[in-house]
């Protein structure tokens, strides 16, 4: 799109956004602002609370920014008495007393007609606001608001409460200015002290949002919402000792408290510490049970669901009920995108990629080399990213295979929708879902007149602004579409695509260098450490108890992790130097030291998806289990288009026998290691110009439907290329 036809898109869409850096070549600087804040309407009487949650530093959207806002508080003025101004004072104690209970209609009897008649007096115009903004009046709350400060600029409360609705818009820079102001006036003002953690938090300023945390503690000790934000930023710098007790702490305070409590559960996953967990379970289950039922948003994200629950019809409601609550809070921006106007035929369709993850990351391992095997002659490639940039060679070969790069990790949310609606994007493709970091705040707004969920969580997003979701017979058969709110666009094969470059360093390790056995036989498993539970866990001790000399070797994550998988070794009978723990290295590196392996074991309620693929692209055998949800049926969509079905269990007692029977007939197990180097760059998983064939196919008939005015509908893709065709020839990876 021309410069000319934007700023034409502006005019229409509304005011132009600040300008983004974007990539073309070469690259274009420019300036940005801080995203947006995801943030809902206050349902208890007197304040927003903040919520906790694993968050993404960068990302003020998804850290939750329910901020605090106040009720007025009413000053105690010499007036004499039967006077108006008594009159007048008394009126606005009764209306913020009305506040305060959560009487609006109440409250806005007395307001509404001193609103109208006394329109520049301080106390009413605070009071109003902040009525109008319980009412949903968002835009007339903030003008009150802004004149109630300029009234009064020495009052706290009304600076603080100015920041929050600033906040709210995602105008991040002024809402920390005003944090700031009330905190200069009142150091003792516990809501400006936490909402300024939280900016501080979104721009990845974890030191100086614990600073403004433990000071708001320091004021009030026992503020649950200060504890549970402290354990999140703690989390986000690697402490996951002090984020459990910081959580603990919140649920001391108030135990039904169901963020810090699914937090809590998160983060003792994250360390292996399972003793707990059954009653924490239990409890999350009784607090957020009603919720679910009701559609609202619980203590449960849709993350901890697919970790912890391979139930789908769980999975989708958990969904739905964020999806609501993100919906609610970006009712505020009171944005539309009319996209009928751009109905008919194009030359080429524009495709959008949004994440936060080009970088190095497994998901750009993944779509390393997508984008720049588009056809160029149907389709024009952008891509939006909201993650940091690493400076990795990832980075740089995603923003040089896309034909325009748009770096939005600094803008929020309006202007992030505006800029890719101006873009003139027909199809976008959003590849982070419900993970750390997400900003579907932009894809809620429906920038796109046809958006798709894909690969980057493994599960339906339960939101209405998604039409399609990407999947395959194996990861979710057509007899579980229900269990997605989406229609699905079935791939021939499976839906995660791959990198046909990915390099293997030619390095050589020797099992010395791990202090792996040279004899032993050794189990690996490089699975995130939440993936891990203990029912596996128990089936893994005893293979290693059924197979002398055996090791396991695991990812190295964090030192609690290891200490507790270590302890729980020893309770099930297995020496603790048998686990064997190592750090990451470079990809190609990892590669390389994977194939000392004998055999890569999987997880259970959530699989190993880039970890399973990297583990095969070593040439290493994987043991899948197959489950009841998507999360739990990737590594058999990876075997199957191996064509290693006999490698799938679909219970644990049929994957602890296959184990045992690979273990003990090497000479099976060496021929499906030759199997697996033979099909590799044969078969379709590993195929990434015939996934991209069949992904541009797809787009074509969702956009053919869309274009015939017709309602998005499933896709069943047929196969671009007969299966085993001759052997595909890598693009290299960038240097």
């Amino acid at each position: 799109m021309t410069t000319d036809k934007r700023k034409r898109g502006a005019k229409k869409a509304g005011k132009a956004p600040a300008a983004q850096k974007s990539v073309r070549k070469p690259a274009a600087k420019a300036a940005a602002r801080m995203p947006d804040a995801a943030s809902e309407a206050a349902s208890a009487p007197v304040r927003m609370r903040p919520t906790a949650g694993r968050r993404n530093p960068a990302d003020a959207a998804q850290l939750g920014l329910e901020l605090i806002t106040s009720a007025p508080a009413v000053a105690a003025v010499m007036v004499a008495p039967g006077s108006p101004e008594a009159e007048h004072a008394q009126r606005i104690k009764t209306a913020v007393d009305e506040l305060q209970a959560g009487n609006l209609e109440a409250a806005g009897a007395i307001l509404e007609p001193m609103l109208a008649a006394r329109a520049e007096d301080f106390e009413t115009l605070h009071a109003g606001a902040v009525l109008r903004l319980r009412l949903g009046r968002f835009s007339e709350a903030l003008e009150l608001m802004q004149k109630a400060v300029t009234k009064n600029p020495g009052d706290a409360q009304a600076q603080q409460n100015l920041g929050a609705m600033l906040a709210r818009q995602g105008r991040l820079e002024e809402a920390a200015t005003y944090f700031t102001r009330a905190i200069a006036i009142d150091p003792r003002n516990v809501s400006a002290q936490t909402n300024l953690g939280l900016i501080y938090q979104s721009r990845g300023q974890i030191e100086a949002a614990t600073a403004c945390y433990k000071k708001a503690i320091a004021v009030d000790p026992g503020m649950a919402e200060g504890h549970s934000r402290l354990a999140a930023a703690l989390k986000d710098v690697g402490d996951l000792p002090g984020a459990i007790a910081s959580a603990r702490r919140a649920l001391e305070l108030r135990p039904n408290y169901p963020e810090a409590l699914g937090n809590l559960i998160h983060y003792l996953q994250h360390v292996c510490d399972w003793r707990d967990l059954p009653a924490l379970e239990a409890k999350l289950d009784q607090l957020t049970g009603p919720a679910l039922m009701r559609g609202t948003k619980s203590g449960e994200t849709p993350l901890l669901s697919i970790v912890r629950s391979a139930d789908p019809v769980r999975n989708l409601r958990v969904a739905r009920a964020a999806s609501k609550d993100l919906l609610a809070s970006m009712a505020s921006l009171n944005m539309h995108f009319p996209h009928d106007r751009r109905r008919g035929p194009r030359k080429k369709l524009t495709i959008g990629y949004l994440s936060g993850d080009f970088r190095n990351h497994p998901v750009a391992h993944l779509v390393r080399g997508l984008f720049q095997r588009h056809d160029r002659s149907r389709f024009r490639v952008i891509g939006y990213s909201y993650g940091p940039d690493d400076g990795s060679v990832y980075r740089s070969h995603i923003a040089a295979s896309c034909d325009l790069f748009v770096d939005l990790r600094s803008t929020g949310t309006a202007a992030g929708a505006r800029r890719i609606y101006e873009d003139g994007v027909d199809i976008l493709i959003e590849i982070t879902g419900y993970v750390a970091g997400h900003r579907l705040d932009i894809p809620a707004l429906r920038p796109a007149p046809l958006q798709v969920s894909w690969l980057g969580f493994p599960g339906s997003t339960g939101a209405g602004f998604f039409d399609y979701a990407i999947v395959d017979q194996t990861v979710l058969p057509q007899s579980q579409a229900t269990s997605f709110s989406e229609r699905l666009i079935w791939m021939p094969h499976s839906y995660q695509i791959n990198d046909s470059g990915q390099a293997i360093s030619a390095k050589t390790f020797r099992r010395a260098d791990f202090h792996l056995p040279e004899n032993g036989f050794v189990f690996c498993c490089f699975n995130n450490t939440y993936k891990i539970e203990p029912k596996m866990f128990d089936l893994w001790m005893r293979l290693l108890k059924a197979v002398p000399g055996s090791v396991l070797w695991l990812l190295r994550s964090n030192a609690q992790a290891e200490e507790n998988l270590k302890r729980e070794a020893v309770a099930r009978g297995v020496a603790p130097e048998r686990l064997l723990f190592d750090g990451k290295l470079p990809k190609d590196q990892h590669l390389a030291r994977l194939a000392l392996a004998d055999l890569a074991l999987d997880t259970l309620i959530y699989n190993g998806h880039t970890t399973s693929s990297d583990a095969l692209w070593a040439g290493v055998p994987v043991v899948g289990f197959s489950g009841t949800h998507f999360a739990n049926r990737v590594s058999a969509s990876l075997l199957t288009n191996l064509g290693l079905q006999e490698l799938i269990a679909h219970n644990l007692e049929r994957y602890e026998a296959l184990v045992l029977e690979l273990v003990r007939d090497p000479a099976r197990l060496r021929g499906i290691r030759r199997t697996l180097a033979e099909r590799r760059m044969r078969w379709p998983l590993f195929d990434t110009d015939r996934f991209v064939r069949n992904l541009e196919a797809a787009l074509i008939g969702i956009w053919n439907l869309h274009e015939a005015n017709k309602p998005p509908s499933p896709i069943v893709v047929a196969d671009r290329d007969p299966m085993e065709s001759a052997p595909f020839a890598p693009i290299p990876p960038a240097s």
